[in-house]
């Protein structure tokens, strides 16, 4: 048997070729000034209503009405829209208030008819609102399509309140469509109170939401919000000396807001551009029609499941999987989606490969320490799990190779989204895999049948030589890994704990002292105590490679990848395919 020591790839110092290099400033240069354009455009719209509605208090944002900087442009115009359309969400909530109110002054008052009409009525106004708040919807997701973290460095800006006109969105879009046939088994008046009721629940999580938005500074610049709290009270002032706010129609509400918070401020013809400045450039170092398309194959796929339980931090916010996989990818937004999905890859194949280290060395440890006696019998199923895991890892460096030809995956190295340190390491432990025989099959055979100590001098010498490499795989994985763990909380947040070493060795203690408090045989719990262990490591194995590359679709964007792999990555694959 020929045993081969771990050894390290050498250092590769990586620069853009000067072609890539000026590429790359050509595009990023294009791409600032189509951000400028848009929010320019959106930004001169807001002080032209602004100024419409000042009512002589044009103080309050006279300082914004020249900005320089595209930051400064981007905090106020970001700023006005989320203050703007929580006041909208606001007054929509008022005239669902006043609604409500009739329902239940009916029901107090046993009048089942009217109570039954003012539900429809209830249902109906937000039922009309669903294409404002489609449109503000539209106008969040657009904003939120814009790479910030690209254009300006790592401070405070505000973001887009686009959850928070989802949450809206989608119960008023389901409205829309649910079912009207009545239960035979329910009178009409039973149906209206668990419709009203319903609509009040939403009522009151929709005003704890809003409650919370102009007093955090993620969506409101803090240096403005002052200015923006006096147009909001000159407006109130405004329209009580001309009429009474709440007897405005509903509907003329919703088509106003249209007009001035959408249409107005160019929403239409970013999301479907005519024009050639309001066209998103393309980084030619991508072919966006393979990335645009791998991605929409594979955001549909089940595997994004299993990462429910981590969101990425993008600019100081946390976002989830669902709000990244849900929209269609376009041209409008393939540069942020691109960005967001390997982000989420970074962080979830990171936990994989950190998790796979910590199962290895508790099985380690529990060969070593906890069954000391019969620990070579343990060290030959462990060697063999090892070998088998080859095919998740495999799976893994396919779907890295896949991300980085289909163009989803541009390698840069300082970006949060850069997959390469993940592809550094995967390859090290493929081509360790692939390079030492850890298949101890015909031991197995051998053993199985009678768990006795091995003590033949050739099988026991050719155990510990592997136990030492693999010693040595362990601890240099160590070092790469925890040489990434304090940089992972500015990427990543996750409400699953990565598992400690202990944690695992501790459930397979757990599991040495059920079998031994059962009475069982001395030999039979020795033997269980390590098969549950690396049972449990087959496991693991099996279903990382069928959640994060089976089900996340890579087998089916075969004909996506046209590029070759980038040749900064092609150091890493030595001897392996591609």
């Amino acid at each position: 048997m020929q045993f081969y020591s771990f050894i390290f790839l050498p250092i590769f110092v990586f620069a853009l070729k000067p072609d890539e290099r000026v590429h790359s400033n050509i595009y990023h240069a294009q791409y600032k000034k189509y951000i400028d354009r848009v929010v320019s455009y959106i930004y001169l719209q807001i002080i032209y209503n602004q100024k419409l509605n000042s009512n002589g208090v044009e103080e309050a944002f006279q300082q914004y009405t020249d900005l320089p900087k595209l930051r400064l442009k981007y905090n106020y115009t970001i700023s006005v829209l989320n203050f703007e359309y929580t006041k909208i969400i606001k007054k929509f909530l008022e005239y669902v208030a006043i609604i409500i109110r009739k329902c239940h002054e009916c029901h107090k008052n046993k009048l089942p008819e009217k109570f039954v009409s003012w539900v429809i009525l209830l249902e109906d106004q937000i039922k009309n609102s669903k294409t404002m708040f489609e449109n503000l919807h539209n106008a969040m997701k657009f904003i939120s399509y814009i790479d910030i973290r690209y254009l300006f460095s790592e401070c405070t800006v505000p973001h887009a309140i686009i959850e928070e006109i989802d949450f809206i969105y989608q119960f008023v879009s389901e409205k829309n469509v649910e079912n009207s046939s009545f239960d035979l088994n329910k009178s009409l008046n039973q149906i209206s109170k668990i419709k009203l009721g319903n609509i009040v629940k939403f009522h009151k999580d929709l005003t704890k939401i809003v409650n919370s938005l102009t007093e955090d500074s993620k969506y409101i610049d803090p240096s403005i919000k002052t200015d923006l709290k006096k147009i909001e009270i000159n407006e109130r002032s405004k329209k009580k000396n001309s009429f009474d706010v709440y007897s405005e129609h509903p509907n003329k509400f919703y088509n106003e807001t249209i007009n001035i918070w959408y249409k107005n401020l160019g929403f239409e013809q970013f999301l479907e551009p005519i024009e050639a400045e309001f066209i998103p450039p393309i980084d030619p170092k991508t072919n966006q029609n393979d990335g645009i398309k791998a991605l929409n194959v594979i955001r549909k796929e089940p595997g994004w499941k299993s990462m429910n339980h981590i969101n990425i931090v993008y600019f100081g916010k946390q976002i989830s999987v669902n709000r990244i996989i849900n929209d269609e990818v376009s041209n409008i937004n393939f540069r942020i989606k691109k960005e967001h999905i390997t982000q989420f890859l970074r962080c979830r194949y990171t936990e994989i490969i950190k998790e796979y280290h910590t199962i290895l060395s508790s099985i380690m440890h529990v060969c070593q320490n906890d069954i000391r006696n019969f620990y070579h019998n343990c060290l030959i199923k462990l060697f063999n799990s090892f070998k088998k895991s080859e095919k998740m890892i495999e799976g893994l460096y396919k779907a890295l190779v896949a991300l980085n030809r289909s163009s989803i995956w541009s390698v840069n190295f300082n970006s949060k989204s850069s997959l390469h340190k993940l592809f550094k390491w995967v390859t090290i432990i493929l081509r360790f895999l692939k390079n030492n025989n850890f298949n101890l099959d015909n031991f197995m055979d051998k053993y199985d049948i009678e768990i006795v100590i091995i003590r033949n001098p050739k099988e026991t010498e050719i155990i510990k030589k592997l136990l030492n490499i693999f010693k040595t795989f362990l601890k240099d994985i160590g070092v790469l890994l925890r040489s990434d763990v304090a940089q992972q909380g500015a990427r990543c947040y996750t409400n699953k704990r990565l598992n400690k070493i202990w944690d695992y060795t501790k459930s397979f203690i757990n599991s040495f002292n059920t079998l031994n408090n059962n009475n069982n045989p001395y030999l039979d719990w020795q033997l269980q105590i390590y098969l549950n262990a690396c049972n449990y490591f087959d496991k693991f194995c099996a279903d990382v490679y069928k959640s994060c590359y089976e089900d996340l679709g890579f087998q089916k964007i075969i004909d996506c990848q046209h590029k070759e792999l980038h040749h900064d990555l092609i150091p890493y694959t030595v001897d392996l395919s591609t």
